[in-house]
């Protein structure tokens, strides 16, 4: 699988050799840091959760400049 052009460190991205397991890894990741932050905040704000994921994380995964690490909740 060859580099992708966002800015990752090699082999970031390119552990996996089928899509769909890198995609897993992907929603696996995805599915802890939302479980972390729920079990951190016992009335989560459910406004806040949607302004990360429709703005900040979408950003996030468009931008070719990004850092590897989604930004944070």
């Amino acid at each position: 699988m060859a580099q992708s052009r966002f800015k990752r460190p090699p082999g970031f991205e390119g552990n996996q050799t089928d899509p769909e397991e890198s995609y897993r890894a992907g929603y696996q990741h995805g599915t802890r840091v939302l479980l972390r932050y729920l079990e951190s905040h016992p009335q989560p704000d459910l406004d806040r959760l949607k302004t990360w994921v429709n703005a900040e994380l979408t950003g996030w995964r468009h931008d070719t400049e990004a850092a590897p690490n989604p930004p944070a909740i």
